[in-house]
């Protein structure tokens, strides 16, 4: 597997792209359908989107967005 991180941000969205459309075309059945890459891709868009992680066991933070980091 491709570690997603590195990949230019079009290729991720092209992944969230094609996953995104299975689950809309497929509903609930469609979500069987998501690779594991594409799950990794959408996995890196939201954190990149700022998205913070809920570890398991944790309680969500009151904050779950945070503002991205710009490159400067």
């Amino acid at each position: 597997m491709t570690d997603a991180a590195l990949l230019p941000m079009n290729d991720l969205l092209k992944r969230c792209s094609r996953a995104l459309g299975k689950i809309d075309l497929h509903g609930r059945r469609g979500v069987t359908l998501v690779s594991m890459d594409e799950i990794e891709a959408m996995a890196v868009v939201l954190a990149t989107f700022g998205l913070v992680p809920t570890m398991p066991g944790e309680q969500p933070p009151e904050v779950l967005l945070i503002s991205p980091l710009k490159d400067h």
